[in-house]
């Protein structure tokens, strides 16, 4: 589950656990996605760099305009998406602890480190799911995390780990 970066960044928690911050950080599923980005932005710069070997009925300046145009668009595309597959996934991770009971807000940093911030889901006493939208405060009233959860079943099961972490 990723939580969305609309929280405070800046809070004053509970220190990190386990000593050292600094825990690589995995891909989280977006490699299958990488791959398909370069896939498909290498396919786009293709199409558009091949548009013009395929052969015209004379030299129509109109054709030649519409080929400019649509091979000017697919290779704008394809140069979004390899750009899109080089991008590092930086949004917050969120981790329930129903053996430990609490609540994990893991944001990625520079260099492929975590920096943990752990909350006792005792001291979270707005810990509410609505609409597809968990969210979470402290004693104090600050947001300490808003994740929108794609799809029923991942809120089903977010449903049954809140409930028995309570």
């Amino acid at each position: 589950m990723v939580a969305h970066s609309d929280f405070d960044r800046d809070l004053t928690g509970p220190p990190l656990r386990g000593g050292d911050p600094g825990i690589p950080v995995h891909d989280g599923g977006r490699g299958l996605v990488r791959i398909v980005l370069r896939l498909v932005g290498a396919g786009l710069i293709a199409a558009a760099l091949g548009l013009w070997v395929l052969p015209t009925h004379g030299p129509d300046p109109a054709m030649m305009l519409i080929k400019l145009l649509f091979s000017i668009g697919l290779f704008w595309s394809g140069a979004l998406c390899l750009h899109a597959a080089r991008l590092p996934d930086r949004r917050p991770e969120v981790q329930i602890d129903r053996t430990a009971r609490e609540l994990r807000v893991l944001s990625r940093g520079h260099g492929g480190v975590h920096h943990v911030s752990v909350h006792p889901l005792d001291d979270l006493p707005e810990l509410s799911l609505r609409d597809g939208l968990l969210s979470a405060r402290d004693r104090s009233g600050r947001l300490v995390v808003s994740l929108h959860v794609a799809g029923r079943y991942r809120e089903r099961l977010l449903r049954e780990a809140l409930a028995a972490a309570r």
